[in-house]
């Protein structure tokens, strides 16, 4: 018997458009486990079935095979454990551009 895929079996059809919609609401955003106050970055990492979901990118588990329990917030990130290793989740990439002088306004500024 070969592997399945999502594109020919209905359970990973149904796991691939499960981690899709996961995906698409985490677009551009950051995330929290539950209930907690703590706002991770971001990263996709292998689920059930071998495709990829929303998780934290400090990889810090939730106990759980429910990735559901992994929610996408504005927030900019609050880990200590993502910051440290480098992770910079998606709003603060839009903050630091938001805060970034065009060329023309840094040049005014300097003289």
């Amino acid at each position: 018997m070969t592997g399945w895929t999502p594109e020919t079996d209905q359970l990973g059809a149904l796991l691939a458009g499960t981690a899709e919609r996961a995906r698409a609401g985490f677009h551009r955003r950051n995330g929290r486990l539950g209930a907690s106050s703590t706002v991770h970055a971001v990263r996709l990492q292998r689920w059930v079935g071998g495709v990829e979901v929303p998780a934290p990118a400090c990889h810090v588990g939730s106990g759980t095979w429910d990735f559901t329990t992994f929610h996408p917030t504005g927030d900019g990130v609050t880990c200590r454990r993502c910051r440290r290793s480098g992770a910079v989740g998606v709003t603060d990439l839009v903050s630091r551009s938001a805060r970034q002088l065009s060329f023309d306004d840094a040049q005014d500024s300097l003289f």
